[in-house]
């Protein structure tokens, strides 16, 4: 039997890190994502960037809120099924209350072999419909190529003062 090629390939996290970095990232709020558990590994052995642990993805977006009204440069990193259950926050506090709010989201649970929407992992497929039908802009990071797009969801979610997404394919290395 042929293996299929995977349509998500790792992403080094130093290339992840070096994009923050140029963007002038103060904080990354996470909550623990083994998605990307190699990029956390770097957040934290390094001092240009604040590392906050949350509870919860709604904590996440609360603290974001509090870090970008001080001045701060803040983005996120959390799972796509906390995101999902943090709908509420990211309405009420990103959408309504205009804070830009700038998200690295790993599959928990996405076969690398399939397209996001061809996954069993029950929720893997439906990240995207219900990112769509909330109007949040969202990039995919399937491949190292796919780098610029945190660059442009974070300038995006500023210049609209929105959420935005960076859907993480596959874990990171």
């Amino acid at each position: 039997m042929v293996q299929a090629a995977p349509v998500a390939t790792s992403v080094p996290a130093s290339d992840i890190f070096a994009e923050l970095l140029a963007l002038r990232i103060s904080h990354v709020i996470n909550v623990p994502d083994t998605h990307q558990r190699t990029l956390l590994t770097v957040f934290a052995r390094q001092s240009q960037m604040r590392l906050l642990t949350a509870c919860t993805e709604d904590e996440a977006i609360c603290i974001n809120a509090g870090l970008w009204i001080a001045g701060q440069r803040p983005i996120l990193s959390i799972q796509h099924v906390g995101l999902l259950a943090a709908m509420n926050s990211v309405q009420g506090i990103s959408m309504d209350a205009r804070v830009p709010t700038c998200m690295l989201v790993g599959y928990f649970g996405r076969d690398v072999n399939q397209t996001v929407r061809e996954n069993r992992a029950r929720a893997v497929p439906i990240i995207e419909p219900t990112l769509e039908t909330w109007g949040i802009k969202y990039f995919s990071l399937e491949v190292p190529e796919d780098l610029p797009g945190i660059r442009e969801a974070y300038d995006y979610s500023i210049e609209h003062e929105a959420p935005t997404v960076v859907l993480i394919g596959a874990p990171t290395a």
